[in-house]
């Protein structure tokens, strides 16, 4: 059955508003329950209502690792977090199988929509417009305004573009994945269309000033100066100069975003000790202390414990380093599975070794500095689509759930 596509467009904003977005995180639990429940009624009702074997063991596996930490670790890995876990896993399989094929053109559609949505609450910000106005619309929690569409004057990010998402660093994100996808996934848009997309995702990546973005982002202009068909060589060599004028022109604006955070990263100062850079890179440190100690894992609450005992004592959510915290919170065994796990699900959906490896250190850079992004709705999505889509690369073809080969 082909579902409509405002089902597709519902299902596809859903899975990125669990994903981080600042209503949803302000509301705790219950946006899971009920995006799950519109999740399990549109897979009912527009899919044939197979799920995949392989998919079936899979999850057996993930789930009987995660059930192994929690009895290892006399339930600091609660119950109540493996069944969210679950239903993260699940609920992006549903949305999966019930978008099905387009899947890939929904979702930058989507992002493209928000990041259009966001750039103009952006220079609302910024420019403090509608101020009285802006106090009339709903509020977020303590952290802003509105939610669903952008979140207004954010408590900690107003002169930052953080969409609807809980800050800028998360919100990139999703947009140099919509920016991959264009470049190196097969859609029906038009070239035109494809660049107009690609002006509006890039302005708005910019807005967001988050150093992982930029790093991201240059890493997939680099792919896409050496892989992509989008362009001609002329074209290239014109975003070459383009891009060399905008740095030359901001040069300023990414040396402190870029160069001096990276510095205070690599070279953290204990009388900075507080700042972005230097906790995320004491952070990492403080993983990798806890995890010498605890190789198979200590579980969420004894992690935290543990983490604020070593590191920063205001740090009662943990690490923000999404990599470093996940082998200290559930150790070897568990982390290698999941990481291998991300690999090769991007591996059977790129096909290509290059390709995939590129999209793996992007993944990871992303990771690195969100930790809330581990096993997120967004993240398992990736693992949950090799078991909806074929071997076949996605930039050629994709197949459906019962193998029936499909133009993407």
């Amino acid at each position: 059955m082909r579902n409509p596509t405002f089902i597709n467009v519902i299902l596809v904003y859903l899975l990125l508003f669990v994903s981080g977005a600042q209503r949803y995180n302000q509301a705790g639990n219950k946006y899971l329950f009920l995006v799950f429940l519109i999740a399990l009624v549109t897979w009912y009702l527009f899919t044939d209502r197979k799920i995949s074997d392989r998919y079936l063991l899979y999850m057996t596996v993930f789930m009987g690792l995660l059930f192994s930490l929690s009895l290892y670790t006399g339930g600091s890995l609660s119950l109540q977090s493996i069944i969210a876990t679950a239903m993260k896993f699940v609920l992006a399989y549903f949305i999966l199988k019930t978008v099905g094929t387009r899947f890939v053109e929904t979702y930058i559609n989507v992002v493209v929509f928000l990041a259009a949505v966001s750039l103009i609450g952006y220079i609302i910000d910024v420019m403090h417009l509608f101020d009285g106005l802006i106090a009339k619309l709903p509020t977020v929690g303590e952290m802003g305004y509105e939610g669903v569409l952008y979140t207004f004057r954010h408590k900690y990010h107003p002169d930052r573009n953080n969409s609807i998402f809980f800050e800028p660093g998360a919100y990139q994100g999703f947009l140099n994945a919509a920016l991959f996808l264009i470049v190196f996934a097969r859609t029906g848009f038009a070239n035109k269309k494809k660049w107009i997309y690609l002006t509006i995702l890039t302005t708005a990546l910019i807005t967001t000033t988050s150093t992982t973005g930029f790093v991201i982002f240059s890493i997939l202009y680099g792919l896409f100066l050496y892989k992509s068909k989008l362009a001609s060589f002329s074209q290239k060599v014109v975003s070459i100069g383009l891009a060399i004028l905008l740095t030359g022109l901001f040069a300023a604006k990414f040396h402190s975003v870029i160069v001096v955070k990276l510095d205070s990263y690599l070279n953290p100062s204990v009388a900075r000790q507080g700042w972005s850079a230097e906790n995320r890179s004491f952070d990492a440190k403080t993983d990798l202390k806890i995890f010498k100690k605890h190789v198979f894992g200590l579980g969420y609450e004894e992690y935290r414990k543990e983490f604020s005992a070593i590191g920063r004592v205001d740090a009662t959510e943990g690490s923000s380093n999404g990599v470093t915290s996940m082998f200290a919170n559930y150790g070897l065994p568990y982390a290698l599975f999941i990481f291998a796990s991300y690999y090769w699900a991007l591996r059977r959906l790129l096909g290509e070794i290059f390709l995939t490896t590129a999209a793996y250190i992007m993944f990871i850079l992303f990771l690195w500095g969100e930790s809330y992004y581990q096993l997120a709705p967004i993240s398992l999505s990736i693992i949950a689509a090799a078991f909806v889509y074929s071997r076949i690369p996605v930039k050629d073809k994709l197949q459906d759930g019962e193998g029936n080969v499909q133009q993407a």
